[in-house]
């Protein structure tokens, strides 16, 4: 019985030793250094210029991936005039900045599906001009604010797809909140650029890109 409990002992210890001297394979450390860049702009925006008769609008968009996180930013400019019985006029321009975390871990396919936040800030003036009839005869009416600056929060999500070589395309879908406009006077602001309609403090956004990677890092 004791020979048994002492050999028993033994190879327990015998075993112990053995698996303390295997080496616990670490994972790899996340490398933080710039891997590549994508630089393009929103094809939807682009398309209401060409396309449409009342807007001037453009945005371009810079993205640099370190690891997992993409540094994001938007710079973009807008002019707007429309209605019929008066005329609204609005022309500034914006930037955005913030990140995205990317849940495709392959580096080299340059793919992306993430998340992000966004800190959005334009600067704009607008102005509105009408004709009005009160009984004491037609008066023409000016009202413009010269100096508006406006901003706000979004939270993002996005999907960028590699086409050919290094040609991307995607999408960003955004939540926008906590909307804040500064320099207002007698006019109401009726459009923020980059914003859109300000009729609602919170929005949603639906932006297209089209993206031209340049890896920086040999993978």
């Amino acid at each position: 019985m004791w020979r048994f409990i002492f050999s028993s002992l033994f190879c327990i210890s015998i075993f112990a030793a053995f698996g303390q001297d295997q080496e616990v394979p670490l994972k790899p450390k996340p490398v933080w250094k710039p891997h590549e860049i994508k630089i393009g702009f929103n094809a939807i925006r682009s398309g209401r210029t060409v396309f449409g008769s009342d807007i001037l609008t453009h945005e371009m968009q810079v993205a640099l991936a370190m690891h997992l996180l993409n540094i994001i930013i938007d710079l973009g400019i807008e002019e707007n005039t429309h209605g019929k019985t008066y005329t609204y006029e609005n022309r500034g321009s914006y930037f955005r900045v913030g990140g995205d975390w990317n849940f495709v871990k392959s580096k080299k396919s340059g793919n992306a599906i993430s998340l992000g936040l966004r800190y959005a800030r334009a600067e704009f003036k607008d102005q509105l001009d009408y004709t009005g009839d009160q009984g004491f005869g037609i008066l023409d009416y000016d009202f413009e604010n010269a100096n508006l600056k406006a901003r706000w929060a979004e939270v993002t999500f996005n999907l960028r797809g590699k086409v050919v070589s290094n040609f991307y395309m995607g999408f960003t879908a955004r939540w926008q909140l906590i909307r804040k406009i500064n320099g207002e006077g007698q006019l109401e602001t009726f459009d923020i650029p980059g914003f859109g309609n300000t009729k609602r403090r919170n929005s949603t956004a639906f932006d297209y890109y089209l993206m031209w990677r340049i890896p920086l890092l040999k993978q």
